[in-house]
């Protein structure tokens, strides 16, 4: 599982009071599972429900929010693409110890894939691709549609890609 660890890493490194404080993190995972196929090869995908605490934090736990989101944005985006899941997407949770502090908890499911390839030698490789990628949109474009002969049959300019974006989807790499 790398995605928790790297969760972690992105919270201590963009919070300040993380940053100060990064024995107030406190990540979790409770009922995880793995599942796979009986497809070709010995693929596997772990379902992890984390959750994490801040305890004792000062600031405004929209802040947490945000980073968490700009994080998901990048690891697991079809919580916010997806309209279905992201509408109880991310929970959270906060119990105010006095008027500057609070234990804020935040809760998730990631999934993760896992590629594991048979070596020659018998061992097993395992590897963990990268999740897809959205990238900007094209620039608006001159369109023409044409028939066998050249015959122009329509013309139209695509949108404007003003806050649109196309997913890329990784391919595995194969070990070195």
């Amino acid at each position: 599982m790398k995605k928790p660890n790297n969760l972690r890493e992105y919270l201590v490194s963009h919070l300040k009071f993380l940053q100060d404080n990064p024995d107030k993190l406190s990540m979790h995972i409770e009922s995880g599972r793995y599942r796979s196929t009986l497809a070709n090869g010995y693929g596997m995908e772990s379902i992890s429900p984390v959750k994490f605490i801040i305890q004792d934090f000062t600031g405004d736990p929209d802040l947490i929010a945000f980073l968490l989101f700009q994080w998901l944005r990048v690891n697991q985006s079809e919580l916010l693409a997806n309209l279905d899941k992201n509408k109880n997407a991310v929970k959270f949770e906060a119990e105010f110890l006095d008027n500057d502090k609070a234990d804020v908890m935040f809760e998730f499911e990631l999934t993760e894939r896992v590629i594991i390839q048979r070596q020659d030698n018998g061992s097993y490789n395992f590897s963990y691709p990268d999740e897809p990628q959205y990238s900007p949109a094209l620039p608006v474009t001159e369109c023409e549609m044409a028939d066998e002969q050249g015959n122009i049959l329509a013309t139209w300019t695509s949108i404007e890609p003003s806050n649109t974006v196309a997913l890329e989807m990784p391919l595995a790499k194969k070990p070195q």
